[in-house]
Protein backbone atom coordinates (compact mmCIF):
# COMPACT_ATOMS: atom_id res chain seq x y z
CA UNK A 1 0.00 0.00 0.00
CA UNK A 2 1.09 3.61 -0.46
CA UNK A 3 2.34 5.65 2.50
CA UNK A 4 -0.45 8.05 3.58
CA UNK A 5 2.19 10.63 4.49
CA UNK A 6 3.36 10.71 0.87
CA UNK A 7 0.25 12.32 -0.59
CA UNK A 8 -0.04 16.08 -0.95
CA UNK A 9 -2.02 18.65 -2.94
CA UNK A 10 -0.39 20.93 -5.48
CA UNK A 11 -2.17 23.36 -7.81
CA UNK A 12 -5.43 21.44 -7.53
CA UNK A 13 -3.93 17.99 -8.15
CA UNK A 14 -3.13 15.19 -5.73
CA UNK A 15 0.52 14.16 -5.88
CA UNK A 16 2.85 11.70 -4.15
CA UNK A 17 6.28 12.57 -2.73
CA UNK A 18 8.20 9.34 -3.05
CA UNK A 19 7.27 7.88 -6.44
CA UNK A 20 7.30 9.10 -10.01
CA UNK A 21 3.77 9.84 -11.16
CA UNK A 22 1.48 11.70 -13.57
CA UNK A 23 -1.61 13.80 -12.88
CA UNK A 24 -4.64 13.39 -15.10
CA UNK A 25 -8.36 13.08 -15.71
CA UNK A 26 -10.91 10.63 -17.08
CA UNK A 27 -13.62 11.88 -19.40
CA UNK A 28 -16.72 10.91 -21.34
CA UNK A 29 -19.51 12.66 -23.21
CA UNK A 30 -20.74 13.89 -19.82
CA UNK A 31 -17.96 16.51 -19.92
CA UNK A 32 -19.20 17.91 -23.24
CA UNK A 33 -16.89 19.43 -25.85
CA UNK A 34 -13.38 19.82 -24.40
CA UNK A 35 -10.69 22.37 -25.28
CA UNK A 36 -7.74 20.01 -25.01
CA UNK A 37 -5.08 22.69 -25.50
CA UNK A 38 -6.47 24.49 -22.44
CA UNK A 39 -6.54 21.20 -20.52
CA UNK A 40 -2.87 20.63 -21.33
CA UNK A 41 -2.00 24.17 -20.24
CA UNK A 42 -3.82 23.53 -16.95
CA UNK A 43 -1.25 20.86 -16.12
CA UNK A 44 -3.07 17.68 -17.12
CA UNK A 45 -0.56 15.03 -18.22
CA UNK A 46 -2.84 12.12 -19.11
CA UNK A 47 -6.47 11.40 -19.93
CA UNK A 48 -8.43 8.15 -19.75
CA UNK A 49 -11.20 8.42 -22.34
CA UNK A 50 -14.45 6.47 -22.35
CA UNK A 51 -14.73 4.47 -25.56
CA UNK A 52 -18.31 3.43 -24.99
CA UNK A 53 -20.69 1.49 -22.82
CA UNK A 54 -23.14 -1.39 -22.72
CA UNK A 55 -26.72 -0.37 -22.02
CA UNK A 56 -28.14 -1.53 -18.71
CA UNK A 57 -31.58 -2.45 -20.05
CA UNK A 58 -31.34 -4.46 -23.29
CA UNK A 59 -27.54 -4.68 -23.29
CA UNK A 60 -26.67 -3.03 -26.61
CA UNK A 61 -23.18 -1.58 -27.14
CA UNK A 62 -22.80 2.14 -27.77
CA UNK A 63 -19.90 4.40 -28.70
CA UNK A 64 -19.30 7.45 -26.51
CA UNK A 65 -20.57 10.49 -28.37
CA UNK A 66 -17.33 12.43 -27.79
CA UNK A 67 -14.92 9.56 -28.40
CA UNK A 68 -13.32 10.74 -31.63
CA UNK A 69 -13.08 14.36 -30.52
CA UNK A 70 -11.54 13.36 -27.19
CA UNK A 71 -9.01 10.91 -28.63
CA UNK A 72 -7.87 13.23 -31.40
CA UNK A 73 -7.95 16.38 -29.27
CA UNK A 74 -5.94 14.87 -26.43
CA UNK A 75 -3.43 13.34 -28.83
CA UNK A 76 -2.98 16.62 -30.69
CA UNK A 77 -2.44 18.44 -27.39
CA UNK A 78 0.31 16.01 -26.39
CA UNK A 79 -1.62 14.42 -23.52
CA UNK A 80 -0.92 10.75 -22.86
CA UNK A 81 -3.92 8.56 -23.53
CA UNK A 82 -5.63 5.66 -21.87
CA UNK A 83 -9.21 4.45 -22.34
CA UNK A 84 -12.01 2.60 -20.60
CA UNK A 85 -15.20 0.78 -21.45
CA UNK A 86 -18.22 1.00 -19.15
CA UNK A 87 -19.24 -2.64 -18.82
CA UNK A 88 -22.51 -4.31 -18.00
CA UNK A 89 -21.18 -7.73 -18.94
CA UNK A 90 -23.05 -10.61 -17.37
CA UNK A 91 -20.52 -13.27 -18.39
CA UNK A 92 -17.10 -13.66 -19.95
CA UNK A 93 -18.49 -13.87 -23.49
CA UNK A 94 -20.02 -10.42 -23.10
CA UNK A 95 -16.79 -9.09 -21.57
CA UNK A 96 -14.84 -10.29 -24.61
CA UNK A 97 -17.46 -8.76 -26.89
CA UNK A 98 -16.97 -5.42 -25.11
CA UNK A 99 -13.19 -5.68 -25.41
CA UNK A 100 -13.38 -6.35 -29.14
CA UNK A 101 -15.86 -3.49 -29.59
CA UNK A 102 -13.55 -1.12 -27.70
CA UNK A 103 -10.49 -2.11 -29.71
CA UNK A 104 -12.40 -1.76 -32.97
CA UNK A 105 -13.44 1.78 -32.02
CA UNK A 106 -9.81 2.72 -31.40
CA UNK A 107 -9.20 1.84 -35.04
CA UNK A 108 -5.50 1.16 -34.60
CA UNK A 109 -4.74 4.20 -32.43
CA UNK A 110 -2.05 3.37 -29.92
CA UNK A 111 -2.46 4.15 -26.22
CA UNK A 112 0.30 5.08 -23.80
CA UNK A 113 -1.86 3.88 -20.90
CA UNK A 114 -4.05 0.81 -20.41
CA UNK A 115 -7.53 0.06 -21.71
CA UNK A 116 -9.64 -0.46 -18.58
CA UNK A 117 -12.62 -2.68 -17.80
CA UNK A 118 -15.08 -0.55 -15.77
CA UNK A 119 -17.99 -2.58 -14.39
CA UNK A 120 -20.46 -0.71 -12.21
CA UNK A 121 -24.03 -1.18 -11.07
CA UNK A 122 -26.08 1.14 -13.29
CA UNK A 123 -28.85 3.14 -11.66
CA UNK A 124 -32.18 1.89 -12.97
CA UNK A 125 -30.57 -0.96 -14.84
CA UNK A 126 -32.76 -3.96 -15.52
CA UNK A 127 -30.17 -6.52 -16.63
CA UNK A 128 -28.03 -6.59 -13.48
CA UNK A 129 -29.06 -5.74 -9.94
CA UNK A 130 -25.84 -6.52 -8.06
CA UNK A 131 -22.20 -7.50 -8.51
CA UNK A 132 -22.94 -10.72 -6.63
CA UNK A 133 -24.81 -11.98 -9.70
CA UNK A 134 -21.77 -11.60 -11.96
CA UNK A 135 -18.44 -13.51 -12.11
CA UNK A 136 -16.63 -10.15 -12.05
CA UNK A 137 -13.08 -11.43 -11.76
CA UNK A 138 -13.56 -13.85 -14.66
CA UNK A 139 -15.11 -11.07 -16.74
CA UNK A 140 -12.27 -8.68 -15.99
CA UNK A 141 -9.62 -11.25 -16.88
CA UNK A 142 -11.44 -12.15 -20.10
CA UNK A 143 -11.66 -8.46 -21.07
CA UNK A 144 -7.98 -7.80 -20.30
CA UNK A 145 -6.77 -10.86 -22.15
CA UNK A 146 -8.86 -9.88 -25.16
CA UNK A 147 -7.49 -6.32 -25.33
CA UNK A 148 -3.94 -7.60 -24.87
CA UNK A 149 -4.42 -9.90 -27.84
CA UNK A 150 -5.17 -6.72 -29.78
CA UNK A 151 -1.96 -5.02 -28.62
CA UNK A 152 -3.23 -2.96 -25.69
CA UNK A 153 -2.44 -3.24 -21.99
CA UNK A 154 -5.38 -4.38 -19.88
CA UNK A 155 -6.59 -2.75 -16.70
CA UNK A 156 -9.45 -2.93 -14.21
CA UNK A 157 -11.32 -0.04 -12.57
CA UNK A 158 -13.03 -0.66 -9.23
CA UNK A 159 -14.12 0.99 -6.01
CA UNK A 160 -13.22 -0.12 -2.49
CA UNK A 161 -16.28 -2.31 -2.03
CA UNK A 162 -15.64 -4.11 -5.30
CA UNK A 163 -11.96 -4.48 -4.45
CA UNK A 164 -12.67 -6.03 -1.08
CA UNK A 165 -15.81 -8.06 -1.82
CA UNK A 166 -16.33 -8.71 -5.50
CA UNK A 167 -12.93 -8.97 -7.20
CA UNK A 168 -10.19 -11.48 -6.46
CA UNK A 169 -7.31 -9.02 -6.85
CA UNK A 170 -4.77 -11.84 -6.69
CA UNK A 171 -6.00 -12.92 -10.13
CA UNK A 172 -5.64 -9.38 -11.50
CA UNK A 173 -1.99 -8.75 -10.66
CA UNK A 174 -0.95 -8.92 -14.32
CA UNK A 175 -3.12 -5.89 -15.10
CA UNK A 176 -3.17 -2.23 -14.19
CA UNK A 177 -5.43 -1.59 -11.18
CA UNK A 178 -7.34 1.70 -11.09
CA UNK A 179 -8.94 2.44 -7.72
CA UNK A 180 -11.80 4.89 -7.15
CA UNK A 181 -11.57 6.31 -3.62
CA UNK A 182 -12.40 9.96 -3.09
CA UNK A 183 -10.38 11.99 -0.62
CA UNK A 184 -6.90 13.33 0.04
CA UNK A 185 -5.41 10.04 1.26
CA UNK A 186 -6.50 6.56 0.08
CA UNK A 187 -7.17 3.96 2.75
CA UNK A 188 -7.44 0.90 0.47
CA UNK A 189 -5.32 -1.90 1.91
CA UNK A 190 -3.97 -3.40 -1.31
CA UNK A 191 -1.72 -2.20 -4.12
CA UNK A 192 -3.03 -0.20 -7.04
CA UNK A 193 -1.50 1.66 -9.99
CA UNK A 194 -3.91 4.53 -10.58
CA UNK A 195 -6.15 6.47 -8.17
CA UNK A 196 -9.34 8.32 -9.05
CA UNK A 197 -9.60 10.62 -6.03
CA UNK A 198 -12.29 13.16 -7.02
CA UNK A 199 -15.34 13.50 -9.24
CA UNK A 200 -15.54 17.27 -8.76
CA UNK A 201 -12.43 18.58 -10.50
CA UNK A 202 -12.57 21.96 -12.22
CA UNK A 203 -10.16 22.14 -15.17
CA UNK A 204 -9.76 24.95 -17.70
CA UNK A 205 -11.19 23.85 -21.04
CA UNK A 206 -13.76 21.45 -19.58
CA UNK A 207 -17.26 22.90 -19.17
CA UNK A 208 -18.37 20.38 -16.51
CA UNK A 209 -16.84 18.89 -13.40
CA UNK A 210 -14.41 16.06 -14.14
CA UNK A 211 -12.81 13.08 -12.40
CA UNK A 212 -9.23 13.62 -11.24
CA UNK A 213 -6.62 10.84 -11.25
CA UNK A 214 -3.09 10.11 -10.05
CA UNK A 215 -1.06 7.51 -11.98
CA UNK A 216 2.02 5.91 -10.47
CA UNK A 217 4.94 5.02 -12.73
CA UNK A 218 7.38 2.15 -12.44
CA UNK A 219 11.08 2.67 -11.78
CA UNK A 220 11.76 3.23 -15.45
CA UNK A 221 9.08 5.89 -15.69
CA UNK A 222 6.93 3.68 -17.91
CA UNK A 223 3.26 4.25 -17.19
CA UNK A 224 2.03 1.59 -19.62
CA UNK A 225 3.87 -1.16 -17.75
CA UNK A 226 3.32 -0.07 -14.16
CA UNK A 227 3.65 -3.13 -11.94
CA UNK A 228 0.47 -3.93 -10.04
CA UNK A 229 2.54 -4.98 -7.01
CA UNK A 230 4.41 -1.67 -6.77
CA UNK A 231 3.99 -0.04 -3.39
CA UNK A 232 3.14 -3.17 -1.47
CA UNK A 233 4.72 -3.54 1.93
Amino acid sequence: EWDPEGFYSDNGFLRYRDAEHLVGIDVSAHQGAIDWAAVKNAGVEFAIVRIGYRGSTVGELYEDEQLRANLLGAREAGIRLGAYFFSQAMNTAEAVEEAEYACDRLDGMQLELPLYFDWEVAAGGERVQSETEIPLTDCAVAFCKAVERRGYRGGVYFNQTQGYRHYDLAQLQDYSLWLAEYGDVPTFQYAFNCLQYSDAGQIDGIPASVDLDLLFLDEGGDEANADATQGET
